[in-house]
């Protein structure tokens, strides 16, 4: 029996996905892993039962903004900050789970990642 696509969130992936994004710049810094972790939780939380239809970065920012201005007591000022950070992460929420989301292997990923490096010609 075949799974549906795209798979629906889940934790770890989106651990994974906040983590590399880093949005406060902590971990890049030195804090532990899991410096993010509450914030990771509740936004699992909340889009864990949205439809794929709804797993947009223009949803999606609007959760995270909220998520991180009470997490961090963000004034508009540092929320702006940080905002270009959330939207790259909302947008790779969206990559992996939302409704444009293709099946790929690991392969195809480092890939994508490896392009993503080089720079415009």
């Amino acid at each position: 029996m075949s799974q549906p696509w795209p798979p629906p969130p889940d934790l770890v992936s989106i651990q994974e996905l906040v983590r590399a994004a880093d949005p406060q710049g902590f971990l890049k810094d030195g804090a532990p892993a899991d410096e993010y972790d509450p914030e990771e939780r509740e936004f699992f939380a909340d889009i864990a039962e949205l439809p794929p239809e709804e797993l947009l970065a223009t949803t999606l920012l609007p959760i995270l903004e909220s998520i991180w201005t009470d997490a961090f007591s963000l004034d508009e000022e540092s929320l702006a900050a940080v905002r270009p950070a959330l939207l790259s992460l909302a947008k790779e929420v969206e990559r992996f789970f939302g409704p444009d989301s293709k099946p790929r292997t690991r392969t195809q990923i480092l890939a994508d990642e490896q392009e993503d490096k080089l720079p415009p010609s």
